[in-house]
């Protein structure tokens, strides 16, 4: 009788302690998970190497719908960094296409793989004609640079700043001008009603840093406001 009292007392401490486990387990998970969630992705300001102004970071809020992104990381086929920095985006703003530095951002809670908006510089011997006739009405043009258009797929800025290469064997020779690509198809994006704006508004912030980097921002032309042709 006090032998089988002993055991049934050891079964049900057992039985206590494993139910106190499981409750704690699941609690833990529970709270790591909530860290986890509140703490994914970076924010607006810190993104592209923090090139992001107020106004541009209202912009890609007002894009998206967030403000807590992800941003392309590893390396590039050259081994270099993915992770977008002004200083790379100007060592290689002469060489050839593959090892340009890019700044690629990902909405956190997408998982298709594909970024928002894709963010290139390279040096230019030239640019577009501002009289040229559009073939759409749904491009717009900005009084930025020497050039600057957003359409459907994204915008285009090109403006004056004065680079030499950096050898002989350079994919692009000196230049004077540097040319800023965002791509960003309005399908992908894309909210609101002002989206060639904005998408222009965001190029035209991290073109003014590369700029500045680059010790051209005198001559770039390239004001903190963006206004409408």
């Amino acid at each position: 009788m006090q032998a089988g009292a002993g055991y049934s007392r050891r079964s049900t401490a057992l039985f206590i302690a494993a139910v106190t486990l499981l409750v704690g387990g699941c609690g833990d998970n529970s709270k790591k998970g909530d860290t986890e969630e509140s703490g994914t992705g970076a924010a607006t300001s810190n993104i592209c190497d923090g090139t992001l102004d107020a106004t541009a970071a209202e912009a890609l809020h007002r894009l998206t719908g967030t403000s807590r992104f992800d941003e392309g990381t590893g390396a590039n086929e050259e081994g270099e960094p993915r992770k977008f920095s002004l200083r790379n985006a100007v060592e290689h703003l002469h060489d050839e296409y593959r090892k340009r530095s890019a700044c690629w951002v990902y909405k956190t809670d997408d998982n298709s793989g594909e970024p928002l908006l894709e963010i290139r510089f390279s040096a230019s011997s030239s640019y577009p004609s501002a009289t040229q006739k559009e073939s759409s009405s749904d491009r717009s043009r900005y009084p930025l640079g020497v050039y600057a258009q957003a359409g459907p797929d994204g915008a285009d800025l090109f403006f004056q700043c004065t680079t030499k290469a950096s050898s002989k064997n350079a994919y692009i020779g000196d230049t004077k001008y540097v040319k800023a690509e965002l791509y960003s198809t309005a399908a992908r994006l894309l909210r609101g009603d002002s989206s060639n704006k904005d998408r222009m508004t965001i190029l035209n912030s991290i073109s003014r840093k590369l700029a500045q980097e680059a010790g051209c921002a005198s001559e770039a032309d390239l004001p903190a406001v963006v206004t409408s042709q």
